[in-house]
C-alpha cells in the first residue's frame, strides 16, 4: 500500500503569488568589489568550487562521499524567493511539508522518509547547533525556524540517514544553515525591500538587513542582522451558512534579530559567539475546506469556518565555539543553548458549551465560553566537543563526544465560564544523550579511499503527566523513566576516475531515541490500553552515486540511486478513539535517484536542472 494514499488533508500553499517586486542594495568596499571581479576573470566560463562541512570538516562537494545539495540563500533573493520552502523547491529529493501554512510551521522530509509520530524524522542544524527536538512531547516534528533571511552563506542539505556524525532524529536526512563569518578587514553590508500580492488576498512585505564591522583590523569581527515580514492572508473567515465574517484570516508576521562575534586573538585560536531571536505570530493556517475533487469554493472560495485564534512561535538560540589548531589536529567546541516556544489560543464556545452544560449538570445556556489554551514547547543545552586531524594525503580522522539535556512542555488546558473542570493535561518530559563518535577515511591512493564512522548514544527519557477534568480524567505519572542505548555506522568508499569524475558508494544509519508513552485508560476495564513505550526505530540506507563536470569545467552532474529499510518506525497509534504513540508491526521500503545538472554557458548565464524519483511504501498494513 503506498504511503500516499493515506494523506487526505488539503491545503492552500501560499505559491499563490501572482506579482511580486524587491528592491535590494548591497555595500561593499572598494577593495572587495576589486576582488571579486578579478576572481571573475579567472573563473570566466566554468564553474566554481564548492566547499561544504557535511562530513563536520571542509571538503569539496565532489569529494564527499554521500549526496549534498548546497544552496546560497542570497542567489534566490534577486527571484523574489526569500524562504526556506521556496529555497528546498530547488533540492532533488526533498519536500517541505507546508502543514497548516500558519508561519514557523511545517516538516521538511527527504527519501521517502515521512513524518511519522511525533518525533522528528529530519534534523535542522544552525551551524553546530542541533535545534530539532528529540521527544514526542514538545511538537517539535511541526515547527521550523526559517533562517533563510539572516546572515547565511549558504544551506546544506544532507541526504540520508545521518546517524553516526549528527546523531538523533536525522533518519530522512538534516539541513544546516552556515553562518557567514564576520567582517575582520572590510566592511560589508546588505539591506533589501519585498512588496508581494496574492490573489483574492492582501498584500505582503519583506524587510531584511545585515552590518558586519570589522572592530580591530584581523582580530575582532561583528555581524548584526535583522527581518521582518508581513505575511499576506488569503483565507477568510465564514460562519456554517457561507456568510462572510472576515477576510484575510491567516495573514501573520515574523520577525528576527541577531549578532555574531568573531574574536581571532592568534592564528591557533577563534572564538564566535552567536545569538538569534525570532518570533511570528498569526491567527489562523491556511488550511480550507474544498468541496470535492473539481470544486474549490466550497463556501466563499478560500475560507474556513474555525473561528481565528494567536498562534505564535518563538525562538531564542545562543552558542559560544572554541577552535584551537594543534599540530596535526584541530579542537572544536561548542556549547548551544536553544529554546522555543509554542501558544494557541482557541475559541471552543460553539463547539463545546452545550457539551459543557450537560456534563457539569447544568441548565442549557448556562456556560457562555469554553476555550483551549495549549502551550508547549522545549529548552535546550547542547555541549559538543570534536578533534579532527589535519588534512593528510593517508588518514584522516575524527574523534568527538556530544552531551544534551532537553526540558520539554505541553500543556492544555480548556478554561469555562462559568468555571467547570472540563480539561487539563500537562505532561513535561526530560531528555538526556550521552555520545561518543568516530569517523575515520584512509586513502589508499590519490585515486580511491574508504571511510568509517560509528556513534555510541546512550539515552534516558523521564516522563511525567498530570491530568484531570471531565474530558481527561485523573492521571498522576511522576519520573516514568525510560533509558536506551543505540549504535549507529558508516561506511563509504570514493574513487576518483579522474580530476572531473568521482563515484562512490555509502552504507549508513539512523535513529530516533525510544519514548515513554502517555496512558489511555480503557473506561470498562481500567487498564492502560495504549503501549507502554514507543521504541526507538532504526533506517538503513544504501547508495551509490557519481559526480563530476565537463566541458572543460562549464558544466557539472551529480546523481546518486538510493535505498532506505526503515523497520519499525515510530507511527501516531489511536486506541479507543484516541491518538497516542506506538511502533508499527513491520515497517517501510523506499527507494529513488536524484540527479542535478548544472551549466555556465557563459559568465553571466547559470542553468540549473533537477531530477528525482520516489517510490515510498509500507511493507505490511
Amino acid at each position: 500500500m503506498g504511503l500516499g494514499k493515506r494523506f487526505r488533508t488539503i491545503t492552500v500553499l501560499r505559491k499563490a503569488m501572482t506579482g511580486a517586486s524587491m528592491l535590494a542594495i548591497s555595500a561593499v568596499s572598494g577593495g572587495a568589489i576589486a576582488a571579486t571581479a578579478e576572481t571573475e576573470v579567472e573563473d570566466e566560463f566554468s564553474l566554481d568550487e564548492i566547499i561544504v562541512t557535511a562530513g563536520r570538516r571542509e571538503q569539496s562537494l565532489q569529494d564527499v562521499p554521500m549526496a549534498v545539495t548546497a544552496i546560497s540563500p542570497d542567489d534566490f533573493k534577486f527571484k523574489g524567493l526569500s524562504g526556506v520552502r521556496e529555497i528546498l523547491d530547488y533540492a532533488p529529493g526533498v519536500n517541505f511539508n507546508e502543514g497548516t501554512g500558519a508561519p514557523g510551521s511545517g516538516t521538511i522530509t527527504a527519501r521517502g522518509v515521512p513524518q511519522s509520530g511525533a518525533t522528528p524524522v529530519f534534523g535542522v542544524y544552525l551551524d553546530d547547533t542541533p535545534l530539532t527536538s528529540n521527544t514526542g512531547f514538545s511538537n517539535g516534528a511541526g515547527i521550523i525556524l526559517d533562517a533563510a533571511l539572516f546572515d547565511i552563506e549558504r544551506i546544506e542539505i544532507i541526504k540520508g540517514p545521518q546517524g553516526t556524525l549528527f546523531g538523533a532524529s536525522s533518519v530522512g536526512g538534516l539541513m544546516r544553515y552556515i553562518s557567514r563569518d564576520p567582517a575582520l578587514e572590510e566592511l560589508r553590508g546588505y539591506v533589501s525591500a519585498e512588496v508581494n500580492t496574492t490573489r483574492n488576498g492582501e498584500i505582503g512585505q519583506k524587510y531584511s538587513g545585515r552590518l558586519s564591522v570589522p572592530l580591530i583590523e584581523n582580530k575582532l569581527g561583528i555581524t548584526v542582522s535583522a527581518n521582518y515580514q508581513n505575511i499576506a492572508g488569503f483565507v477568510d473567515h465564514v460562519d456554517g451558512a457561507g456568510g462572510l465574517l472576515e477576510e484575510d484570516v491567516d495573514g501573520g508576521q515574523v520577525e528576527g534579530y541577531a549578532a555574531d562575534l568573531l574574536f581571532v586573538p592568534t592564528d591557533e585560536l577563534k572564538i564566535r559567539l552567536k545569538y538569534l531571536k525570532q518570533s511570528s505570530e498569526s491567527r489562523i493556517g491556511s488550511e480550507i475546506i474544498l468541496a470535492g475533487t473539481d470544486n474549490d469554493d466550497a463556501l466563499h472560495g478560500a475560507s474556513i469556518t474555525d473561528t481565528p485564534a494567536i498562534l505564535t512561535l518563538d525562538y531564542d538560540i545562543a552558542s559560544a565555539t572554541l577552535m584551537y589548531e594543534f599540530d596535526g589536529a584541530t579542537l572544536t567546541s561548542t556549547t548551544s543553548y536553544t529554546k522555543y516556544a509554542i501558544a494557541n489560543e482557541t475559541d471552543l464556545t460553539a463547539q463545546f458549551a452545550a457539551f459543557t452544560d450537560l456534563l457539569a449538570g447544568r441548565a442549557p445556556g448556562t456556560t457562555t465560553k469554553v476555550g483551549f489554551v495549549g502551550t508547549s514547547g522545549a529548552k535546550k543545552m547542547i555541549q559538543e566537543v570534536r578533534l579532527a586531524s589535519t588534512e593528510s594525503e593517508k588518514f584522516d580522522w575524527t574523534l568527538g563526544g556530544f552531551y544534551t539535556k532537553e526540558d520539554t512542555n505541553n500543556t492544555q488546558d480548556a478554561p469555562t465560564v462559568p468555571t467547570f473542570d472540563l480539561l487539563f493535561a500537562a505532561f513535561p518530559t526530560e531528555y538526556q544523550e550521552y555520545a561518543g563518535f568516530a569517523d575515520a577515511t584512509y586513502y589508499f591512493n590519490e585515486n580511491f579511499d574508504v571511510t568509517a564512522g560509528f556513534r555510541l548514544s546512550k539515552n534516558q527519557v523521564v516522563v511525567n503527566f498530570e491530568s484531570h477534568g471531565a474530558l481527561a480524567g485523573t492521571t498522576n505519572l511522576v519520573g516514568e523513566t525510560l533509558k536506551d542505548t543505540v549504535k549507529t555506522y558508516l561506511l563509504a568508499a570514493r574513487y576518483r576516475v579522474n580530476e572531473d569524475l568521482s563515484l562512490y558508494t555509502r552504507v549508513a544509519s539512523g535513529y530516533r531515541p525510544a519514548q515513554g508513552n502517555l496512558a489511555i485508560i480503557d473506561p470498562l476495564t481500567g487498564n492502560d490500553v495504549a503501549p507502554p513505550i514507543v521504541f526507538s526505530d532504526s533506517a538503513w540506507s544504501y547508495e551509490v552515486g557519481a559526480k563530476g563536470s565537463f566541458l572543460d569545467g562549464m558544466a557539472s552532474f551529480d546523481i546518486a540511486l538510493w535505498k532506505i529499510d526503515w523497520k519499525d518506525f515510530q507511527a501516531s497509534v489511536v486506541v479507543n478513539g484516541v491518538s497516542t504513540g506506538g511502533n508499527v508491526d513491520d515497517g517501510l521500503s523506499a527507494y529513488g535517484f536524484e540527479s542535478t545538472l548544472n551549466a555556465r554557458p557563459t559568465d553571466n548565464l547559470t542553468i540549473t536542472g533537477n531530477l528525482s524519483y520516489t517510490k515510498s511504501t509500507l511493507d505490511s498494513d
